[in-house]
């Protein structure tokens, strides 16, 4: 099995989603208390495989979405030590 290094940014932003993730998680599981924490899981995974569908119906959320992504470039660009 390969090693590879992720950097303390890509570490960071890991941890960041899967904080969202989990929120997500207990957010479905708060409109069923009755789910199983892996039911809720597995509910959430379900929202996640849906949002490429649901991001091209929405265009504003998908315009905030690459409006992001250029600041977030820029922010890099203008600060090339920070990778």
């Amino acid at each position: 099995m390969t090693k590879h290094k992720i950097s303390s940014k890509s570490l960071n932003a890991r941890t960041l989603a899967i904080y969202e993730l989990d929120k997500l998680i207990r957010y479905i599981g708060s409109i069923d208390p009755e789910l199983k924490p892996d039911q809720a899981t597995t509910l959430a995974a379900f929202v996640v495989s849906l949002l490429p569908e649901v991001l091209a119906e929405n265009l504003q959320l998908l315009n905030q979405i690459k409006e992001m992504a250029t600041a977030l470039k820029r922010r890099k660009s203008r600060n090339p030590q920070a990778n």
